[in-house]
């Protein structure tokens, strides 16, 4: 429960940062000589010497802070306070002086005199409430607030900084009555209800959540975002009915808006694979967004993912169809149709549309990683090597890029070069382990391509103690690199042991004749 108040509190705060701020000007200062006299109304009028050492002790103790000489500011601010103990602007200068030498315990004295001193200056008040919350001392901010408001009750954002702190307190619904008077004093509006909604999927109270979403829809009927907002929170609860009575009632308002003409088309009665036939006249309308398209299709991409719908694969594919036709120069519908075709194992196909996608937007790296595998398992590895320097060269942190060129550049006799990049990708991979041996086995590979078979071993064998042991191709590989230094004996225990991890006829072969 701790955990989560806090990450409501935070969410609350991001929301809108609070308008308080530490850098409060009590006194302004002027660059002009002090003097001894002074003309108000056209009458000179003498100051008295006494006041004019007094201000001047405050400007000089001011100037030394401002100047962040805090020890010689400090000692001014106690002689200057020891002497004017009734001027409240000294104690709050002495007060912020501390606070920049760290002495929180002496802030806190120096800012009560200021308070008690002058308790309808707000914002002595705001500042020991920031010292309060900086420390930890969160009921003694509320407490603060809370006064606050009795002096000044129409001032909004001590109810939002009231509300922020009891959530940081752990009291949600202290937190939602200084939302409620908030909004008493200023109305409905999206800031307030937003938080307010926040706090209620917090406490797991849905129904409340989804009546400050809809009471915000009502207030402002023709703001369809509100409405949106309302149907989508419908949705993720699994109340289809409420979320089909609200994208209604958007139709009703908006007769073209494409999210509830989507929605509801997804929703009609019967099988999924005629809820996607319905959305062929809205996927074959250039008009509706491709976003609300893909968003509408996604939980059947899923279902056929995770191996529950694969009979609406040809259904999805020529919704993909349709992406191609309506929004050729959007590199998302080549990405998804890539995907799509990737899943109904139709390789040619997907590899010609991730190249597409490529082209009109190098950005995303999912797309170079399905390119580069698909380019693998068809063994185009001239392709594939250029593309995997295309894709180091966008994404020069991904170690994914660097393995794959690897592949490509073993099978193609480049060795040295292979190596070059593997070592450099290696330094990449963190706690990645699986791609860290893979390119270790790769490296290896690379060694004894160059006939260093010792090289080889020896750096297979260093990654054993480090999961080598059970990677299959590394202990395969290795028994390799010994079996070719004549070490045959040992090259079968390391067979065994990667074929106990993963048969394959060549492993059996290796074994029973002893040898490569």
């Amino acid at each position: 429960m701790k955990k989560l108040l806090l990450h409501i509190s935070h969410a609350i705060a991001i929301y809108r940062p609070s308008i308080f701020t530490a850098a409060i000007v009590v006194i302004s200062l002027s660059q002009a000589p002090l003097l001894g006299q002074n003309t108000v109304g056209g009458v000179k009028t003498t100051i008295p010497e006494a006041e004019v050492k007094r201000q001047s002790q405050f400007l000089m103790a001011e100037r030394e802070r401002l100047l962040n000489h805090n020890d010689k500011a400090l000692e001014l601010y106690k002689k200057f306070t020891y002497d004017n103990p009734n001027n409240d602007a000294g104690w709050y200068g002495l007060a912020r002086t501390y606070i920049s030498l760290k002495d929180f315990p002496s802030a806190l004295e120096a800012i009560g005199k200021s308070v008690v001193l002058a308790p309808d200056n707000q914002w002595y008040s705001i500042y020991q409430a920031d010292i309060f919350e900086n420390i930890g001392r969160i009921p003694d901010a509320l407490k603060v607030y809370e006064n606050l408001l009795k002096r000044f009750p129409e001032t909004p954002e001590f109810y939002e900084k009231l509300a922020y702190l009891s959530l940081q307190n752990e009291d949600p619904k202290r937190a939602l009555k200084a939302l409620d008077k908030w909004e008493d004093l200023v109305g409905v509006n999206e800031e307030i209800v937003f938080k307010k909604h926040i706090v209620y999927v917090g406490l797991g109270d849905v129904k409340k959540a989804a009546e400050e979403l809809k009471k915000l829809s009502d207030a402002y009927p023709n703001e369809l975002k509100y409405r949106q907002d309302l149907a989508e929170y419908y949705d993720n609860l699994g109340d289809k009915v409420s979320a089909r009575l609200v994208y209604e009632e958007i139709l009703r308002r908006f007769p073209d808006n494409a999210a509830a003409r989507m929605a509801l088309a997804g929703r009609q009665e019967g099988s999924d694979a005629a809820k996607l036939a319905a959305m062929h006249p809205l996927f074959d309308d250039p008009a509706v967004p491709i976003d609300e398209k893909i968003k509408a299709i996604m939980p059947y991409i899923q279902k056929v993912s995770a191996g529950e719908g694969a009979t609406l694969m040809q259904n999805l594919l020529d919704l993909a169809a349709l992406l191609e036709k309506n929004h050729p120069d959007e590199a998302k519908t080549w990405s998804l149709s890539g995907d799509l075709f990737y899943q109904a194992n139709r390789i040619d196909e997907a590899l010609e549309r991730y190249r597409h996608c490529l082209k009109l937007n190098p950005t995303v790296f999912a797309v170079w990683d399905n390119t580069l595998t698909l380019l693998a398992i068809q063994n185009k590895y001239d392709e594939m090597l250029i593309t995997a320097e295309r894709a180091m060269d966008a994404f020069p942190n991904q170690p994914k890029a660097y393995y794959y060129y690897g592949i490509a550049a073993n099978i193609k006799g480049r060795q040295d070069d292979a190596i070059a990049q593997l070592e450099q990708g290696l330094l990449m991979t963190a706690n990645n382990t699986r791609l860290r041996l893979d390119m270790i086995d790769q490296i290896g590979l690379a060694l004894m391509g160059k006939k260093d078979f010792a090289g080889a071993a020896s750096r297979y064998e260093q990654s054993l103690a480090r999961g080598g042991d059970q990677h299959p191709a590394i202990l395969e590989h290795l028994g390799d690199a010994l079996s070719l230094q004549g070490r045959d004996a040992q090259a079968v225990e390391y067979w065994k042991k990667a074929n106990e991890i993963r048969r394959s006829p060549e492993l059996e072969q290796k074994i029973s004749s002893g040898k490569l």
